[in-house]
């Protein structure tokens, strides 16, 4: 880009000088309906380095604006990222100390960027479950089955976990038995298959 500009003033500076050093400067004439732009062949070259120099210099501002945005988005990004780590680390620090609303709280605070955003939703759904909070356990679970995409099993093996705690027996079953369709030597699938075989006869 450089050697562009360098080669366009050299010749603007060619067109300029060669006149002017002949003594047969010339003139443009820029005719339209209304108007009439008269100039010497030097004065244009002028024009024209001026214009390029602007343009040279709005890029180059441009490209230093969306760089710098690109390198604050990427700040912060990194900076969710790390705080995600740390919540997580801390929230199984607390889910061995059995405290479960702070499990929650902490896996889902930053999980959308945390490393297995799915992992975090599902520990904050059975931490929910377990302080009862249905709603909160349910709200959890369904992010998480938003985020998995096709993996959709350690999904539906917490549903059937939070069905079988809240006694929904059947529902658990059937849920059971969709999973031993896709993985039937899964050995949590057959924990939880015996559960709910054993409730509902």
């Amino acid at each position: 880009m450089l050697k562009v500009l360098l080669l366009f003033v050299l010749l603007i500076a060619g067109i300029v000088v060669g006149p002017m050093i002949a003594g047969h400067q010339g003139y443009v004439l820029i005719q339209t309906d209304n108007y009439n732009i008269e100039t010497s062949v030097t004065g244009l070259a002028i024009i024209l380095i001026l214009a390029m120099v602007v343009l040279f210099a709005i890029e180059w501002l441009l490209r230093r604006i969306f760089r710098t945005g690109a390198h604050t988005r990427g700040w912060f990004v990194g900076r969710k990222r790390r705080r995600a780590r740390k919540q997580t680390e801390q929230a199984l620090l607390k889910l061995a100390e059995g405290d479960y609303q702070q499990v929650e709280k902490l896996m889902a605070k930053n999980a959308d960027h945390a490393e297995q955003p799915v992992v975090n939703y599902l520990l904050a759904a059975e931490a929910a479950q377990q302080r009862g909070d249905e709603a909160r356990a349910n709200q959890h679970l369904e992010r998480a089955a938003e985020l998995a995409g096709n993996d959709t099993i350690p999904v539906e093996i917490t549903r059937v976990r939070l069905q079988l705690a809240r006694n929904e027996n059947h529902a658990a079953r059937h849920g059971v038995d969709k999973l031993l369709e896709v993985t039937p030597r899964h050995p949590e699938v057959l924990r939880l298959a015996e559960q709910a075989y054993i409730r509902t006869g």
